[in-house]
This record gives C-alpha cells, sequence and structure tokens, in this order.
C-alpha cells in the first residue's frame, strides 16, 4: 500500500514535469512577442527620432595651443625641449541656463505594437557673464578661431525646422556642419559669436523637436531651471535630480527642476572634455512610460502558473484520498493542459484587448471547461463545479497578487500558507496506509454496480 502512494505521488510529479513542455512554450512565445514589441519601438525610433537630449548653450572658442616636448634620441648635454602645437575646443558654460518646454504626445503603431513619440516646443534662454574672454595661461596662446556658440542635440533628425539662435534679441545664423570643428561631433548645432560682443550677453534658443519615449538635458551652467509641461499621463522622472515641483494627472503632468554647478559638477566636466561621461545619468530626465502592457502582465502571470498547476493537482490528489475514489493519471493532465490553454488565451487576448478583460475571459472559459469535464469524471456535478468555482477563485487571487506590485511576495507566501494550512488539516487525521486499499475496493464496486444496472 505504500508502494501504491509513492507511486501515485510519483506519477503526479512526472505529470507536472510533462506539463513544463507547454507551459516553457507558451513563454517562449511571450519572450517572441517582446522582441517583437521592442523592434518596432527601435524601427519607429530610427524613422521618426530617437530619445532627445539637450546640452547647451555653450561657448567654445577652437584654440591652438603651444606646449614644450621632449625630443627624442637627444643628447643628454643638449636642450631636448621642443615647441609643439595642438588644437583645442575650449569651452565657457553661461551664469543661468532656463529651459521651457511644452511637448505634444502620441502613440505611433506598426500593426498592435506601438511607442510614445512627443514634438517639443522648447525655449532656452542663457546668460554668459562678462568674463568668458579672460583667457587661461594666454602666453601658450598662438592662434584663436571665432568663438562659437554650440548646442548639442542627440537627433538631428528630429528636427522639425532650423533652430533659431539669438544673441541679445538678434538672430543669428547656423554654421554648416562641414565648417564646424570636428571635435564638436555630428550633433552640434552652432552660430559665431557677433565680434561687436563685449561683456555679458544673452542667447536665447527656439527649438522645434521630434522625439520618442524620452526628452532630457544637461544642466550645463552654475545656475539651470527646468520646466516641462505634456499631455502624457505616465511620466517617470530620472537622471540627475528629481524635479523640485511636479503635478501629474490624467490630463499630464508638469513640472519643474532647479539645480546648480555644484551638483552638476560631473556633467560639466564631460562637457568641457574634462571627465568620463555617462550623461543620462547627469541629465535632468523625464520618460514617457507606457503603461503595463498585456504582454509584460502575461508574463510576469506565468511566473505563477506552476503554483496553479501544482495547487489543483494538489486538490485532485486530496480528492482521491478524502472520496476515496482514484482518479487516472490521463485525467490529471488534461486537466493541467487546460490550465496551461489558460496562459495561451491570456497572452493572445490581452495583445487586443485590456489585460483585465482578457484575464477574466480566459479564466472563465478554462474554469468551465473544466468543471464541465469534472463534472463527468467526479460522477458529480456539484464535485465538478466546486472543483472548477475554486480555481477560479485562486486564479482571482492570482489577479490580486499581479497587480499589487509592492506586496506580491506576501500575497504569495500567503496563499501557499492557507494552501499548506488547508491540506494539513483537512489531511490530519487520514490513514494514510489504507486509503489505497479502499479505494481500490470502491471502484470494484462501482464498476460492478454500473455492471449490474
Amino acid at each position: 500500500m505504500r508502494n501504491n502512494l509513492f507511486l501515485k505521488m510519483l506519477t503526479i510529479a512526472g505529470l507536472m514535469l510533462v506539463l513544463v513542455i507547454p507551459l516553457m512554450m507558451i513563454q517562449g512565445k511571450v519572450s517572441d512577442r517582446s522582441n517583437e514589441a521592442w523592434r518596432v519601438k527601435h524601427e519607429i525610433a530610427r524613422q521618426v527620432s530617437g530619445e532627445q537630449q539637450i546640452s547647451g548653450p555653450m561657448l567654445v572658442v577652437p584654440r591652438v595651443r603651444r606646449y614644450l616636448a621632449e625630443k627624442s634620441d637627444c643628447d643628454a648635454s643638449k636642450d631636448c625641449r621642443i615647441e609643439r602645437h595642438r588644437q583645442v575646443l575650449e569651452s565657457a558654460i553661461p551664469d543661468t541656463l532656463s529651459v521651457d518646454g511644452e511637448l505634444q504626445t502620441h502613440m505611433r503603431y506598426r500593426g498592435i505594437y506601438g511607442t510614445p513619440v512627443y514634438r517639443s516646443l522648447l525655449q532656452l534662454e542663457a546668460v554668459f557673464p562678462a568674463s568668458w574672454q579672460r583667457v587661461t595661461q594666454p602666453e601658450q596662446v598662438a592662434s584663436s578661431q571665432a568663438p562659437l556658440l554650440v548646442m548639442q542635440i542627440a537627433d538631428l533628425r528630429g528636427l522639425v525646422e532650423r533652430p533659431q539662435i539669438f544673441v541679445n534679441d538678434v538672430p543669428q545664423p547656423l554654421v554648416e556642419t562641414e565648417q564646424l570643428p570636428s571635435g564638436l561631433g555630428d550633433s552640434a548645432v552652432a552660430v559665431k559669436l557677433p565680434k561687436d560682443i563685449q561683456g555679458a550677453f544673452t542667447v536665447k534658443v527656439r527649438l522645434n523637436l521630434n522625439g520618442t519615449e524620452s526628452l532630457s538635458a544637461l544642466p550645463l551652467a552654475k545656475e539651470t531651471r527646468m520646466a516641462l509641461r505634456a499631455d502624457w499621463p505616465h511620466p517617470s522622472f530620472e537622471g540627475l535630480v528629481l524635479p523640485v515641483e511636479r503635478e501629474v494627472n490624467a490630463e499630464g503632468f508638469t513640472s519643474q527642476w532647479r539645480t546648480n554647478s555644484l551638483a552638476a559638477a560631473s556633467a560639466i566636466h564631460c562637457a568641457q572634455g574634462d571627465g568620463l561621461c555617462n550623461e543620462q545619468d547627469q541629465s535632468l530626465r523625464v520618460r514617457l512610460v507606457q503603461p503595463v502592457t498585456g504582454l509584460l502582465s502575461s508574463e510576469r502571470a506565468l511566473k505563477y502558473s506552476f503554483l496553479i498547476v501544482g495547487l489543483a493537482f494538489a486538490a485532485f490528489f486530496l480528492f482521491e484520498v478524502l472520496r476515496r475514489y482514484p482518479l487516472h493519471a490521463m485525467q490529471y493532465l488534461l486537466v493541467g493542459l487546460a490550465l496551461a490553454m489558460f496562459y495561451l488565451l491570456l497572452v493572445a487576448l490581452s495583445e487586443h484587448i485590456d489585460f483585465a478583460w482578457a484575464y477574466l475571459a480566459a479564466a472563465l472559459s478554462c474554469c468551465a471547461l473544466i468543471g464541465v469535464y469534472l463534472m463527468a469524471v467526479m460522477r458529480s456535478p456539484a464535485s465538478g463545479w466546486g472543483f472548477a468555482g475554486s480555481l477560479l477563485l485562486v486564479q482571482g487571487l492570482i489577479y490580486g497578487i499581479l497587480m499589487a506590485e509592492d506586496y506580491a511576495l506576501l500575497l504569495g507566501a500567503l496563499l501557499l500558507f492557507a494552501a499548506l494550512s488547508a491540506v494539513m488539516l483537512v489531511t490530519r487525521k487520514l490513514d494514510w496506509y489504507g486509503f489505497a486499499a479502499a479505494g481500490r475496493a470502491n471502484l470494484k464496486a462501482s464498476v460492478s454496480s454500473e455492471a449490474g444496472s
């Protein structure tokens, strides 16, 4: 009898391992669909423009500086130093920088997948001090070119129109890209500083800029202020510092940042070429987050698939123990496959309708199928539908766990503790050695009565 009990438990464990195959196949399908959504997002970013980051305006002066170097193969009795020249880009940041912007957002789709895109209207104003003309170590300067006011824009394809740059409210023509110093990179926009500028001056910039998913600005000033408004209700504020003021509602968000050169020292050193860059961490950034998608929620639900199958098989086993009615391994397997079908339906439906409705439709369909099947298997409508109703209740509890991300571990632990407690309380007086023989006797009697009738 002990061998029969052990064999039954071993069979159930084997069936759970068999069900790993369809569940893993469904997880693979979710992974494929997630990769497709990621590919669509990057395709849209490639065709529209990528995530945008702006930096500047900064004052950049191309110079040639002299320096002394040691000659190679030089006799120690002679002067081994030789004068050489190198080209450098020396930069200066403004005293104050203010950024004011408004984002108009919408979803751009390819098939059923999409990503948020935006058009931003940005106005920047920077005040440069009178000390901008000061030159460090002037004796080393061999030559200097005209100062440039430079801005960096991460993806120039997002420019809807040519940027407008004003110096003391006078518009300035843009320097063509091929005429810029090579050290500025491919994402620079610049104008020449007018020759008649003396002392402090103000720079204003107007940008009409498209982008996808996020917008950020490097705080390259002694004092930086940034204000953004958008009609997107799901922002994520990231980067160097969080907004000092923000308001988020169903119509969108407003936010304001304030920082200074002490807090943004690494970003300033990076822009001036004196430090290592990790610009995403140094910028003032807002990301347009999509609400939890059906694929992501389905992937999270699949993590509980083995728990649900295990609870269903445990309930089946308890039915065998308490009712003294043996169930065949094929019946276990069919119910397990019906539970696996729940996840496949969930993944398919959640791509087209809201996840909550997809979860409800998949759970009702599979639990109804299991109820109809078990009503015949257990020869009792009450037992069949009771089991299906209990399974539906467990599915509802799992949904609650999925929605409560911060308490998922606690709720999952409580669910497992409740299930174990129920099993231990129900079977606390059970004679495990005798139930197998009694079950076989009940089965023979049932078969004999059916044959006689």
